[in-house]
Parts: structure tokens; sequence; C-alpha cells
């Protein structure tokens, strides 16, 4: 059956877009299409808080209690705990303090929306929304924090395309926006991703770094494959929306394949 909710109107479609380590698109399909970013927003807060690192308003070892509850952008307060499939249950004790880069690890390779909405209360939406337009992104934009199901309703999306993910990734991993050092550290809680689903169809050895997405009626993965410093280096997002979790990974897995096998033999391995 069709998945109809708020993110999905009951149609299934699929996007990608398949970069080269130029920026040259490849292949593409229903790529400038906007769907709910769900956790692939995560990639452009994560590159907003290494940005005021490079500033100096922002320390990797300035510390932030931890908390689940976070201020809305309609006014008032809610929880992570009230949303079963939201909260982080990894997530330490309230008040345990954790670092800048701690938060921003856990925020990236295991996807922690604790780690997130407590970043962006420390940089703000503004930063976030920043970067985007620094790094050419159009449509790509976060308009609120993760799990604040008040601003959701109000019209506040969090939203991406196909073509601009797979080019904040390229940027992200490949760009010069930043340090080596500090590339290097998103380039490791990438590659730490514990869901990825593009990188299932990779020959073992492959080297890979992933930013996955999903809530009820949206999958999403974008991964980098190949030597980030390397030419032979390719960037691939794929967005669902209107299929059931299982189908929509396999549709990932299934256009993953199609599009990379021709350059497996020359994609750099380990």
């Amino acid at each position: 059956m069709p998945i109809v909710n708020e993110y999905s109107d009951g149609t299934g479609i699929v996007a990608y877009a398949l970069r080269d380590a130029d920026g040259t698109v490849v292949s593409r399909r229903n790529s400038d299409v906007r769907m709910y970013a769900a956790s692939t927003i995560k990639l452009a807060v994560a590159m907003a808080v290494i940005k005021q690192v490079d500033a100096g308003s922002l320390s990797w070892d300035e510390t932030i209690p931890a908390t689940h509850e976070f201020e809305s952008g309609v006014g008032g307060r809610f929880s992570l705990l009230d949303q079963d499939d939201e909260y982080d249950k990894l997530f330490p004790a309230v008040g345990t303090p954790m670092s800048i880069r701690d938060l921003l690890e856990i925020m990236i390779d295991r996807s922690s929306n604790e780690a997130t909405d407590m970043l962006l209360e420390r940089i703000g939406l503004a930063a976030v929304q920043e970067l985007c337009r620094e790094c050419g992104m159009s449509l790509l934009h976060i308009e609120r924090l993760i799990g604040d199901i008040a601003a959701r309703a109000q019209g506040r999306p969090n939203e991406v395309t196909a073509d601009e993910l797979s080019a904040l990734m390229l940027q992200a991993v490949h760009g010069d926006w930043t340090s080596r050092e500090h590339r290097d550290v998103l380039r490791g809680a990438l590659s730490r991703q514990v869901y990825p689903v593009i990188a299932d169809e990779l020959p073992a050895g492959t080297y890979w770094g992933s930013k996955s997405g999903s809530v009820t009626g949206i999958e999403h993965d974008c991964a980098f494959i190949g030597d980030p410093d390397g030419d032979d280096l390719l960037v691939l997002a794929v967005c669902t929306r209107g299929y059931e979790e299982r189908p929509a990974q396999e549709i990932i897995r299934t256009v993953a394949d199609a599009v990379l096998t021709p350059y497996f033999p020359r994609i750099a391995t380990y």
C-alpha cells in the first residue's frame, strides 16, 4: 500500500544524482524534486558547526549539558523522549557534559537527534542557512529543530533535493571550505555511519562514508565512494518518497548497483 502522511501523498518517487570528483553530474533522475530532508540535513549542520570552529566562535572542547528538551520554533518546549522514534537510546544521562566534537560525531555516525538539536541551539538555524547559501544551495534548507512537531505543523520544513545533497556531500569531503584537519573529522564520522544503505552495494574494502535519513514514507542516503582525495571519487545521493522502509532501501540499493557498477574496477579501495 502507498504511504500517505505529511511527507507523502502516496505517490512514490525516486530521485538520484551521481557526481564525479569535479562536480559534474554524470547521471540523474528527478534530482531537483524537493523532499523532506530527514537526517540528511545533519550534514549541513555539521559543516556549519565546523565553520564556527574555524572562525574561533566555537571550540571542539566546549561542553554542553546533555538534554532531551528544546525550545520550539513556535514557542514552548518539546521533548524528544515523547517521540519513540526520535530520541537517542544511547544518549547519556541528562546533565552530562558533552563536547562539541563528541556531539558532532554522534550526530553523524549514529544520527543522534539530541546531539543535532543541542548543536543547533548553540549555533542557531541561521548559521546553517548561511552555510547552505555559501555552498550554493538554493533548495536545501532547515527551518526547525529535529522533532519540533509544532513548528512542522505550522509549515516549517527541512528540505533537500538529490542534486543539492550530492553537491553538498562533495564539498564536505572534497572541497576547501575548511582545514584538512577539520575536514578529516567529518570524513571520519561519515565513514563510521551505522545506517548505511548505498554502502551495502560496494565491493569489500571500498572507501566510503555516508549520511542517511529515514522517517515513515521517506528513505534517503548520500554517500561518497572512493578516496575523497582522489580523482576517482564519486558521490551518489538517492532520495525516495512514498514507499515503506524495506522496499525503499531496496530501491536505493538497486539504483546504487546500476549506476556505480561500471566504476567499480577503478574505485580506490583500502
